[in-house]
């Protein structure tokens, strides 16, 4: 009975939508990409985001906002101590390996000194 609790909530969390702006501002757009890049949110192809548009307002102008936003954002959440954020428990998705090699190693080590305070 336990596990089936576990499965609903996992179902409920993997069907949750992304909300995407319904806007056709680049700067909506831009702030979005910039939003989840700072988060450490997976980037996301013109095709996937086009999914969870609802409003159908994806072009490749505001795809390309995105993109910039996203790459500010990154840069943000990168710069950040790696080591700190396995400390403090919080989820790294493998955003930051392309720019510092280090970062997964880093975060890692975090992790295993948060888990043994």
């Amino acid at each position: 009975m336990r596990y089936i609790g576990l499965l609903i909530t996992l179902f409920v969390v993997g069907c949750a939508q992304l909300s995407t702006p319904e806007s056709m501002a680049e700067a909506d757009w831009s702030e979005f990409g910039k939003q989840r890049g700072v988060e450490g949110q997976l980037f996301h192809s013109q095709e996937r985001l086009a999914k969870y548009d609802t409003q159908g307002v994806l072009t490749d102008e505001l795809y390309m906002a995105y993109e910039n936003g996203y790459g500010e954002g990154k840069a943000e959440y990168c710069s950040q101590s790696a080591h700190m954020l396995g400390v403090m428990g919080k989820p790294y998705r493998g955003v930051c390996d392309d720019i510092n090699i280090w970062f997964r190693q880093d975060y890692d080590s975090g992790r295993q000194s948060g888990s043994s305070l």
